[in-house]
């Protein structure tokens, strides 16, 4: 089978933090994901965009994850980090799909659309599913690392990817929340394509050990 993506996520309030998680990670992947959160859509607040200016990417491409109300609001901020290469948002409180692609896409960036473990498919709009680079679908509600991975998001991971075939449609399949190498291997089987990692990946007594664990899956 196909090796998938790994992308260490970054959820923290510390930019000091960040950057150590940054560090460790620089020369070993060639991206990694932001989540960045205002308290309002989840109850978890985060760095912003602006904060994270100030950390040293090190080269890394940036997925930014946009658990935010109504969060095209919040695209602009992002223009400034260095490396930007998508815009991920949760379309539970998004006024607009179709203006939240369009204002990402002027940027020159990827962009996605994340659903939470309970939002369905049909939560994207039928325009929608022809404009975006990737599908994150949620393996656990978003807010917090650390959760429980739950297993019933693995259908909806099949079904996408069923409709990515049938329809030749592009998107990538993402998959975030409470990934190890057991569940890994659950999300790649059911379609996934690339993973968010965070706590498997911070936890680590070897966080090399611990990628390498993720990458090899088969």
């Amino acid at each position: 089978m196909y090796n998938m993506n790994i992308y260490p996520t970054i959820l923290t309030d510390s930019l000091k933090l960040a950057q150590h998680q940054i560090n460790l990670v620089a020369g070993e992947v060639s991206v990694i994901q932001l989540d960045i959160m205002d308290g309002e859509f989840v109850d978890n607040i985060t760095c912003t965009p602006v904060d994270a200016q100030t950390l040293d990417w090190k080269g890394l491409s940036i997925d930014v994850h946009l658990q935010t109300v109504d969060p095209i609001n919040d695209v602009v901020e992002c223009q400034e980090l260095r490396g930007m290469r998508t815009v991920i948002a949760q379309v539970e409180r998004m006024s607009s799909q179709a203006a939240f692609i369009e204002h990402v896409k002027s940027f020159g960036w990827r962009v996605g659309l994340s659903l939470d473990l309970y939002t369905p498919l049909v939560a994207v709009d039928t325009e929608s599913w022809k404009n975006i680079d990737v599908l994150q679908i949620m393996t656990i509600h978003a807010g917090f690392q650390g959760e429980k991975f739950e297993e019933s998001a693995l259908e909806k991971i099949q079904h996408a990817k069923q409709k990515k075939i049938a329809e030749s449609l592009s998107f990538e399949i993402s998959v975030d929340g409470g990934i190890r190498p057991e569940t890994a291997l659950l999300c790649k089987k059911a379609g996934a394509e690339s993973l968010a990692v965070g706590s498997f990946l911070w936890k680590a007594q070897d966080i090399y050990e611990a990628l390498h664990q993720l990458t090899v899956l088969s």
